[in-house]
């Protein structure tokens, strides 16, 4: 009789202590996303829908997009009721932690045969790229979006500092450059925009044959802020 007491006892202890060891793994499963597969798509889901968002702002108003995605919430889209942007989201990785995409648009005109051509350039990058280098928009999302010239460049520019090989790290540091040269470039122009001098310096300090991958980026160029002088115009 005691034997059957004993056993029952410690069957309902094994069985509160398994019950909350359930709970609290779906607990941390829910504070800390345990899942790096689907934290990865959902990262990847969220850059997809700014950069729709951001593209048709760019395409519809023709300015630069500063990165502001809370203006994106707020601006209704000409003829609709509806924002850019409906929703508030952030990289799943780091729940709770609202640290937002950075993200640049650029906006850049080109004269062809007397018709001038508008395109547009989005930038989106996971804030916690250095941490999670799978949260980046691939080659097959721009494969069935309607990309413009300049867009088509950032393309293979991104794809250039891939074929680099470096660390996480410092394609993290690369990317940042990368994104400063488009936030702090004068050229409104597409061909002076992609021929200048310290961003061409760039590509060729990442190509195979480059000697050196080192402070590539001249100072004056891409750390500070372009002066209104070099700004051009239609």
């Amino acid at each position: 009789m005691l034997k059957n007491q004993q056993g029952s006892v410690l069957f309902w202890v094994l069985s509160a202590v398994l019950a909350i060891a359930l709970i609290a793994i779906l607990a941390l499963s829910g504070m800390f996303n345990l899942d790096p597969e689907k934290n990865t798509d959902d990262c990847t889901t969220n850059m997809k829908n700014i950069w729709v968002a951001a593209n048709d702002y760019v395409l519809e108003t023709q300015p630069d997009f500063n990165g502001d995605l809370n203006m994106l919430r707020t601006t209704t889209k000409p003829g609709s009721k509806q924002p850019y942007l409906t929703e508030e989201k952030y990289c799943p990785e780091l729940q709770g932690e609202k640290t937002e995409y950075q993200v640049f648009g650029k906006y850049l005109y080109e004269v062809i045969d007397g018709e001038t051509k508008h395109y547009s350039g989005i930038l989106v990058f996971c804030p916690n790229i250095a941490d999670f280098p799978a949260h980046v928009l691939d080659k097959a999302f721009y494969d069935n979006m309607s990309t413009t010239k300049i867009q088509n460049v950032m393309i293979s520019d991104l794809a250039l500092i891939d074929s680099a090989k470096k660390s996480a790290k410092q394609r993290s540091e690369e990317i940042q450059k990368y994104l400063n040269y488009w936030k702090n470039t004068p050229h409104k122009e597409f061909n002076a925009a992609n021929s200048d001098p310290a961003l061409v310096q760039w590509r060729q300090s990442l190509a195979p044959a480059a000697p050196s991958q080192s402070n590539v980026f001249p100072e004056d160029n891409f750390m500070e802020e372009a002066t209104p002088a070099e700004t051009e115009t239609e």
